[in-house]
């Protein structure tokens, strides 16, 4: 949806799709969010982006997803899907929920400038708290500034499209949630001159695979949506509490590229941005009771 903004000649694009990923369980991601949007009526609401539940009244999404349509009243969050097609899911457990605010970073400066995506990341608050089930349920958020190890194998999840191959100005939406397994790469081998270089800054994350005869998963998944690791893998514990580590935000045209990974938004670089910006908005409608 807002792909149709994205210049298709630039040096990296925005991408919404889990490439050679296997379908999920159903209901097995339930901080899942399909970001849906209808600029006005008739037209049916569509997905556009991925986004991860981590309050009972907030999303964690990507900056990018909102270009063109930053008004909230275009969209909807849906929660507790599985197929995209929700007359499928049965019985559903699927829950949308309308939208009184959107957040984007101030330093998200895209729009102006294709060639500095940095900072893309956003939050989206609900016009009511989301109905807790066993299907819908928050993702934790990382400790400040940790940095997940080389090797590490987060998970992606998404409606993306599939094959990897379409034009990303008419991107295929998935059937089906699907997932794949992503190795974290480290920053110094992800920002050498072969791999992104210059464009990846410190406050991302490479994840994927350096060869496309290595892919045995997925390339990347819908943007805006959660890279996932274990707090036990984090941590070196037992605990299998799941943290959101990332928020897709870029990948290769086409996603399938020699020493091209996905590239995600690291949620633990923002952890001050995230908090400073709920508590103000707290602060900002009790005072305006």
């Amino acid at each position: 949806m807002r792909l149709l903004l994205l210049s298709i000649t630039s040096a990296y694009t925005a991408t919404v799709r889990v490439v050679n990923g296997v379908e999920a369980i159903p209901h097995s991601w339930p901080w899942q969010v399909s970001m849906q949007a209808s600029p006005f009526s008739p037209i049916p609401y569509m997905h556009g982006c991925g986004g991860s539940l981590i309050h009972e009244e907030w999303i964690l999404t990507a900056a990018h997803c909102f270009i063109p349509l930053n008004v909230p009243s275009f969209w909807r969050m849906c929660l507790g899907k599985h197929h995209m097609n929700s007359s499928m899911d049965i019985p559903s457990a699927e829950e949308c929920y309308k939208v009184d605010t959107i957040i984007r970073h101030k330093g998200f400066v895209y729009e102006q400038d294709p060639n500095d995506i940095t900072n893309d990341i956003a939050l989206v608050h609900l016009a009511k708290p989301v109905n807790m089930t066993k299907e819908i349920s928050p993702i934790c958020l990382p400790k400040p500034g940790v940095v997940m190890p080389a090797g590490t194998p987060c998970f992606v999840t998404g409606w993306g499209d599939e094959k990897g191959k379409n034009s990303n100005l008419f991107p295929k939406v998935a059937e089906k949630l699907n997932q794949a397994a992503l190795p974290v790469i480290d920053f110094e081998t992800c920002s050498k001159p072969a791999y992104w270089w210059d464009t990846l800054r410190p406050s991302m994350i490479c994840a994927g695979y350096e060869s496309p005869d290595e892919l045995k998963s997925a390339c990347q998944g819908d943007s805006g949506g959660p890279l996932a690791c274990t707090a036990a893998t984090a941590a070196g514990g037992t605990n299998t509490t799941w943290e959101v580590h990332g928020i897709v935000s870029f990948g290769a045209q086409g996603c399938i590229r020699d020493k091209k990974p996905s590239v995600f938004t690291r949620v633990s670089a923002f952890s001050d941005w995230i908090d400073s910006n709920i508590k103000k908005y707290i602060y900002e409608s009790r005072k305006a009771l």
